[in-house]
């Protein structure tokens, strides 16, 4: 997989189900911001499938004889590899995933608590997406 996927794909999840959410808060549409909810739990299992893949572990960078000959300084540690550094962000939207479930039940049942969960869930996707571009930034 290229790795431009690894940041450009989960960016698009993010900015489409806040669209969504936002415009059908504003337009007053259950369906879309039920669309906007769905596309952070694909995001989730997309998010998944990265981390289960093993795309983002530091061991497919450093090879066997460096990790035993104890080859890792500071020097090292401040050379992690681009993919690595991506790993707290795919956390957070798997995590932002995890809080879309109950906001998509209780939207669908227009319950008093799902505006709490859906902006909860919207601010853990982004914190995801800065941490995407914080790490671009750093290349």
């Amino acid at each position: 997989m290229n790795d431009s996927f690894l940041y450009t794909i989960p960016q698009w999840f993010v900015f489409a189900g806040l669209f969504m959410i936002i415009y059908g808060w504003v337009e007053s549409k259950k369906s879309f911001r039920l669309i906007g909810i769905s596309i952070f739990i694909l995001l989730g299992i997309y998010s998944l499938a990265i981390l289960l893949g093993d795309y983002l572990t530091i061991g497919n960078y450093l090879t066997p004889e460096e990790v035993v000959s104890e080859e890792i300084d500071g020097d090292i540690l401040n050379e992690v590899p681009f993919q690595a550094k991506l790993l707290p962000a795919y956390w957070s939207f798997l995590l932002s995933s995890v809080l879309a479930i109950p906001s998509l039940f209780l939207d669908w049942k227009d319950k008093k608590y799902a505006r709490t969960f859906i902006v909860i869930t919207g601010l853990v996707a982004l914190l995801g997406f800065f941490i995407v571009v914080g790490t671009i930034r750093s290349i």
